[in-house]
């Protein structure tokens, strides 16, 4: 990978341990900000207390880390936070991947149970392997942009989904990285391209939309390795009209660990 050059749809904070990976071989990282976490106001957190007393659910599922992040960070300004880690104590924990579950246990929020597969999928074969999980009730605090695929499907299996929408995604400010991004895309010089969710390979297509004059898809076209992390984001590719490669391992290391065998290939 040496002298390879690798973008992925995170910010710099956000991408840097994808970033130190790509260095240790020898290739460099473009960061692109392509989605903004907007928390919704802080009396949400009122809400999600009153919605797990009245209806005393068995599980509580985070599907990321920055639904951990906001939801004590929305806590901490309605100085509710011992209250819900009281309120968590008390409930079967599911983190969908080991960030998740790290951001948990540093909090001080013991896991219980994380899917294979990190994903909403995932989370879905979980509960399908488990007994007696009938007529249980599961709350989800998580992204408004998230899909209903997750609900749906364990609907179907007799749990009782509550989910509630602790912050919004929108697409970020465009800076100068960007059009960096889009100079080294129209020399043929971008190697990979790692999208890392399903919002953000929607707002990668907006900003590049809105900058480039050229065929966005046609340079995208001419990366070699196009990864998606996992399934809904590769659908999203998909609907744009982009081949991808998706990463059986739903990490940011999984999808390194793909680009990586891919551009060493040839």
């Amino acid at each position: 990978m040496f002298n390879k050059i690798l973008a992925i749809t995170r910010d710099d904070d956000d991408a840097e341990e994808f970033s130190q990976l790509v260095k240790m071989e020898g290739g460099k990282t473009i960061a692109l900000p392509t989605i903004e976490i907007v928390p919704r106001d802080p009396k949400v957190i009122l809400e999600f207390i009153n919605e797990i007393n009245q209806e005393e659910h068995d599980y509580c599922a985070f599907m990321s880390q920055w639904a951990v992040n906001v939801l004590f960070d929305l806590a901490n300004t309605m100085k509710k936070t011992d209250q819900i880690i009281s309120l968590l104590k008390n409930r079967t924990i599911i983190a969908v991947g080991p960030k998740t579950r790290e951001h948990l246990v540093n909090r001080g929020i013991n896991v219980h149970l994380m899917p294979e597969k990190y994903s909403a999928k995932g989370m879905v074969e979980l509960f399908s392997k488990m007994n007696h999980t009938s007529q249980k009730r599961i709350i989800i605090p998580r992204s408004s942009a998230s899909n209903d695929f997750l609900a749906r499907d364990l609907n179907k299996i007799g749990i009782k989904v509550d989910e509630l929408f602790l912050y919004d995604v929108q697409t970020a400010n465009i800076n100068v990285i960007w059009k960096d991004f889009i100079l080294l895309l129209e020399k043929k010089r971008v190697d990979a391209i790692i999208f890392t969710s399903s919002s953000t390979a929607l707002s990668f297509f907006e900003i590049m939309e809105s900058i480039s004059s050229s065929d966005v898809r046609s340079l995208i076209r001419e990366v070699k390795a196009i990864i998606a992390i996992g399934p809904f984001t590769q659908e999203e590719l998909r609907k744009k009209g982009i081949h991808s490669i998706e990463s059986k391992i739903h990490t940011i290391r999984g999808t390194f660990e793909l680009a990586k065998h891919i551009l060493n290939e040839g």
